[in-house]
């Protein structure tokens, strides 16, 4: 495809400075948010263990449930039913947890010991992974949610002009370069073909990305701006927003005053929503009697023949006396056209399609697509340093060393930060509270930022590479630490096995025989080829 030459070098120039404008913060973006991909399984590896019996079977929950109640009579206000207890949800019955937009809370927990007497807990769930899911979604920023959600839209904004321009900077070139990575050659060329590579053949995953990001970042704007054309209410409200009771599916049911009614044993309400939807597997039961005194029930579950709004499954309201399903916008393979198509949204971000493949092979290209922006802000460093070697320069100048400077320091900052929350968390109370992970994470991030602007560029990578490969060993450490042996499970060795593999990785980078040179070698004009 041939593309005019002065129109290739617009583009290259917009692609050039959206991309250091936002490469940091998408790097911290696509990085945080690949090891979001398996956030409820490093919850639960992260959460300390709670001493409790072990779950009741289904039949036995009406005797929890009476117990419960009769001891503590403010669970009635809001529990949930937990068909396939977790470490980070332990018991079958939990209650007492307060009302959250983002993020696990702490709650109490009910158990049956062996002669039939209650046993309660409260304990906080771990709230480290959550904290890696809101880094993810504010760009690495520390700041209020709402605030934190506008800028990433801004991001997502500028992250979709660069991927227009940057495609179109490449296409001339597409078919000669296509699997070209002249690794021998000079710095800027190995940068290039990196970058157009892992940009190339991941594109329709950006794609995705750019586009779902900015729906989630101004979905209230899209709402007011539906409500204003179309009138009427807007249907597709999420939690936490105006008419939120349509998409969380707690529909109150009904009953006219002074009569009671007992609702549907769990059991039977499975076997109900069984029957009215086939293939659906419910694992929780959320029941809601603080609107009125009105009993409301939310049953979330999955279908692997569906993609679901979340990680956490779809859901669906249902009547509590009847079974009866009542709302399903949310219920995998029972919505409408226009839910299906809202829900695409969620189903393609989050990789909640597919099993396990789907969300390793988000979690890899997301890694990819963080190396993609680090090739991008080296790539534009190798170049300024060519212009400026051959205009005599024999030092960075001060803006070359201060983006190099961030480039390294924000990138290996933040490997260094996650591995250390997640090293941290099995030992801190509670797994880690959002505000001590915060300061953990933030503290780490700096310093490594600090080190950068200390050391020399060789220095400085090869030393946060050992840091960031050390913290990362640490977490099977930890967690051996804190979790006895004979409560360890499948998933917690999955974790401890990944995070060796992924230090033992880290630690090849820092000790090859090359380490640092081809990332920040500094080239002399007598070497200088023309690209």
């Amino acid at each position: 495809m041939k593309i005019r030459a002065d129109i290739v070098r617009m583009y290259r120039e917009i692609h050039s400075w959206v991309g250091i404008v936002c490469g940091l913060f998408l790097f911290v973006a696509f990085y945080a948010g690949a090891i979001t991909m398996f956030e409820r399984p490093l919850q639960d590896w992260a959460s300390p263990p709670v001493s409790l019996p072990p779950p009741v079977s289904l039949e036995r929950f009406p005797e929890l449930l009476e117990k419960t109640f009769a001891e503590h009579p403010e669970a009635r206000n809001a529990y949930t039913v937990v068909l396939h207890p977790t470490p980070s949800q332990p018991a079958s019955l939990v209650w007492g947890m307060p009302q959250r937009m983002h993020g696990p809370a702490a709650a109490s927990y009910s158990a049956l010991a062996e002669d039939g007497s209650l046993v309660t807990r409260r304990q906080p769930p771990s709230e480290a992974a959550h904290f890696i899911n809101m880094l993810h979604q504010q760009v690495g920023l520390w700041m209020p949610h709402e605030v934190g959600r506008f800028f990433m839209g801004v991001v997502a904004l500028l992250y979709s002009v660069a991927l227009i321009s940057g495609t179109l900077v490449v296409l001339p070139g597409l078919v000669k370069n296509l699997f070209a990575i002249r690794l021998g050659q000079n710095a800027k060329r190995m940068w290039l073909d990196l970058h157009s590579m892992l940009g190339l053949f991941s594109l329709p995953f950006h794609i995705i990305m750019a586009l779902t990001s900015v729906v989630f970042a101004f979905h209230d704007e899209i709402y007011v701006a539906e409500h204003a054309l179309l009138g009427g209410k807007a249907v597709h409200q999420v939690q936490g927003h105006p008419h939120a009771d349509r998409a969380s599916g707690l529909h109150q049911q009904q009953v006219p005053a002074g009569e009671f009614r007992a609702p549907l044993e769990p059991a039977q309400i499975v076997a109900t929503i069984t029957k009215q939807a086939p293939g659906f597997m419910p694992e929780t039961l959320v029941y809601d009697n603080s609107h009125g005194g009105h009993l409301a029930l939310r049953v979330t579950g999955h279908d692997p023949r569906y993609g679901a709004r979340g990680a956490g499954g779809g859901f669906a309201g249902v009547d509590p006396y009847s079974g009866k399903l009542l709302s399903t916008d949310y219920l995998p393979g029972h919505q409408t056209l226009p839910m299906a198509v809202l829900t695409s949204f969620f189903v393609l971000h989050f990789g909640s399609f597919g099993g396990e493949g789907v969300r390793w092979g988000y979690a890899v290209l997301g890694l990819a697509g963080a190396f993609m922006f680090y090739a991008g802000n080296q790539l534009w460093i190798v170049s300024r340093r060519r212009r400026e070697r051959g205009s005599g320069c024999v030092e960075d100048t001060r803006s070359t060393r201060l983006l190099c400077s961030l480039t390294v320091g924000c990138s290996l900052g933040c490997v260094a930060g996650v591995s250390t929350v997640l090293a941290a968390a099995p030992l801190l109370p509670a797994g880690g509270e959002m505000s001590h992970v915060q300061i953990i994470y933030f503290a780490v991030f700096l310093s490594c930022v600090a080190v950068c602007f200390c050391l020399k560029e060789r220095q400085a990578i090869r030393t946060l590479l050992f840091v960031s490969a050390i913290l990362t060993f640490l977490m099977p450490i930890s967690a051996s630490v804190a979790t006895p042996l004979s409560q360890v499970t499948a998933s917690s060795l999955i974790v401890d096995c990944t995070a060796i593999l992924y230090g033992a990785l880290l630690l090849l980078w820092a000790i090859r025989p090359q380490a640092g040179q081809p990332l920040f070698r500094k080239e002399q004009p007598s070497g200088l080829s023309k690209v």
